[in-house]
């Protein structure tokens, strides 16, 4: 097993067991943290499960009512509508914190339409399409935010792990040793310091 080349000093001894306890209790506090990272993943990736069926589902919808239209009006008379369902939106990013570490928000902001032409020779399915697409932009946006947490908390684990790895694998037995060593070597010579102190006491007691 490896150990610190260190010299057999209380002093290093001391010093030792102080990193000792600092390390034992930082691999406590990463396998507390790799753990709520564990569970946090995998409550996220059933919830983006869900959510990406939903987004298809959506999108689904929508181009159903285009290819509706298309085969309804043609394509000329679905290009000339297309003018009269512009709208704006807007998309936000914002960071809250988990684990201390900076996570994305990402919000979709669709605002309401703004009819620029007559809609009177339009199709049914035409004129539910901008809600559908809005509603299929809001879920395209909350699925792209959970899997940009996703990737983050994955690559957080990932460094959680290593160092945990390397406490639990390397550093700590490579201290235990280290402990030992130093231990076994203070008391051989302190069992060698009296042994030579008990000899100079008898020595003396025989000389008188």
């Amino acid at each position: 097993m490896k150990r610190l080349p260190l010299p057999a000093t209380k002093g290093n001894l001391l010093k030792l067991r102080e990193e000792y306890s600092r390390a034992a209790e930082a691999l406590t506090f990463l396998e507390e943290k790799r753990d709520l990272l564990v569970g946090e993943l995998l409550r996220l990736q059933s919830q983006a499960r869900r959510r990406r069926r939903e987004m298809e589902q959506s999108l689904a919808q929508a181009y159903q009512a285009v290819k509706e239209g298309l085969l309804t009006l043609g394509t000329a008379q679905v290009a000339r509508l297309a003018p009269a369902a512009t709208s704006e939106a807007a998309v936000t990013l914002k960071e809250r914190t988990f684990l201390g570490m900076p996570m994305p928000v990402l919000r979709y902001h669709p605002y309401a339409n703004r009819p620029q032409a007559s809609m009177q020779d339009s199709l049914a399915a035409l004129d539910t399409l901008p809600s559908l697409m809005n509603e299929a932009l809001s879920k395209i946006a909350d699925l792209a935010e959970l899997e940009a947490v996703l990737w983050k908390l994955a690559q957080e684990l990932n460094r959680t792990m290593r160092r945990t790895n390397a406490l639990s694998y390397e550093i700590l037995p490579t201290f235990r040793e280290t402990l030992h060593y130093l231990e076994g070597s203070l008391e051989e010579g302190e069992r060698e310091a009296l042994f030579h102190l008990k000899r100079l006491k008898s020595r003396r007691a025989g000389g008188s």
